[in-house]
């Protein structure tokens, strides 16, 4: 079975690099949720919180001034303006 990996990067630094059961962002059309195996996906972010659960299911969230997010093949990436 494959692990979804998160990697989310400001213009300044990466803020976070992991394995990860799911990432819930705000989507431009409402929040929407990426889990493993989800299709690919490219996606425009909103002001909000992107909620990320570990695999050891701790939550971590992120403040999201907007963004894009592009999910392929279990890796997803989101960059933050």
């Amino acid at each position: 079975m494959k692990e979804l990996y998160l990697e989310i990067v400001s213009p300044e630094k990466v803020l976070f690099q992991d394995k990860i059961s799911l990432v819930e962002v705000p989507g431009k059309r409402g929040r929407f949720t990426i889990l493993q195996g989800h299709a690919p996906i490219i996606s425009a972010l909103e002001k909000g919180v992107v909620r990320v659960k570990l695999v050891n299911g701790e939550e971590q969230t992120f403040d999201c001034p907007c963004g894009y997010l592009e999910c392929s093949d279990n890796k997803v990436s989101i960059l933050m303006n």
